[in-house]
């Protein structure tokens, strides 16, 4: 038992080490486009409040089968005129049309928009059998884009595996063929236990992947969606944080207070693994974004 408690401590330390060392890390902040004008505002704030830490700027979400295009191309649009920071837009290709696809990263283009996250998409369920990709991979879109303009591309990562690869194997090499196709960087679906990131660096990095791996982070915030998100998306639930929260149910005052701790030591473990930048899912909420650059090196 003593050994135990001897080894747990030292794996603290040296991830204490690691994150003292790593030293300031950038920010990048996810948001999704509003529908209305309430919805607007709150965003307003959201992006305003954030600008100052958001070093590597925000992106912005397009909803599955394009739902949200036209409303992806105008945030985008009005965040980067509204912050001056960089804007990185979600570009699904599953159920639109090649010359849709390529006209909106025209549209993209001229607006000034030059980051794009080239994504296929995920099937819906019910139509798994009948919903086709003109792009049948997101490396074909990758290849579409770079021969459209001279974007910077990033493409998605799963360190817990995409849910249509047989192996995470066959998935971390179907990330390189992204790669290899003109894309420079990745950014991840979120994980709750850090160092699922951690053994994915590992694993990409004996497979010949050197680009940046950037972790997504869910903030730790209502516990109860969030852990049915995670289970639709096939991303592992520690016990241990279902043990904490489960404490809450009684005392929910705690909650908001347990949420901050948990997401502040969440992005220390990712720093610690090696994040070369944290993307934060903000749900367009800012409260829980901004304390993280408390940790990371911002003032």
């Amino acid at each position: 038992m003593i050994d135990t408690i001897r080894a747990g401590l030292a794996k603290e330390a040296l991830l204490k080490g690691l994150y003292e060392m790593q030293g300031r890390i950038p920010l990048s902040f996810e948001v999704f486009p509003p529908k209305d004008s309430d919805g607007r505002a709150v965003l307003h704030e959201t992006v305003d409040r954030l600008a100052p830490v958001a070093g590597k700027g925000f992106s912005v979400t397009m909803g599955a089968g394009g739902t949200t295009r036209s409303r992806t191309v105008d945030t985008a649009t009005e965040i980067a005129s509204r912050t001056g920071r960089p804007v990185m837009a979600h570009l699904i290709s599953l159920g639109l049309s090649r010359d849709t696809v390529l006209t909106t990263a025209d549209a993209l283009w001229d607006r000034g928009i030059r980051h794009i996250l080239a994504l296929r998409g995920d099937r819906p369920k019910a139509e798994q059998s009948t919903m086709q990709p003109e792009f049948e991979h997101a490396s074909d879109l990758v290849a579409a884009l770079r021969g459209r303009h001279d974007f910077e591309i990033a493409v998605a990562a799963h360190p817990e595996k995409h849910p249509e690869a047989q192996t995470p194997e066959q998935d971390i090499d179907h990330l390189k063929r992204k790669l290899d196709a003109g894309a420079g960087s990745a950014y991840c679906q979120f994980v709750l236990d850090p160092a699922a990131y951690g053994r994915f660096l590992e694993a990409c990095a004996r497979r010949g992947v050197e680009a940046p791996l950037i972790p997504g982070l869910m903030p730790l915030e209502r516990w109860p969606r969030l852990k049915r998100f995670a289970l639709m998306n096939g991303t592992s639930v520690p016990e241990w944080l279902n043990q904490l929260f489960a404490r809450t149910e009684t005392t929910p005052e705690l909650e908001p207070y347990l949420a901050a701790a948990l997401t502040i030591e969440h992005a220390r473990r990712l720093i610690a693994y090696g994040a070369p930048e944290i993307h934060v899912y903000t749900m367009n909420r800012w409260s829980l974004s901004m304390a993280l650059s408390l940790v990371t090196g911002h003032k």
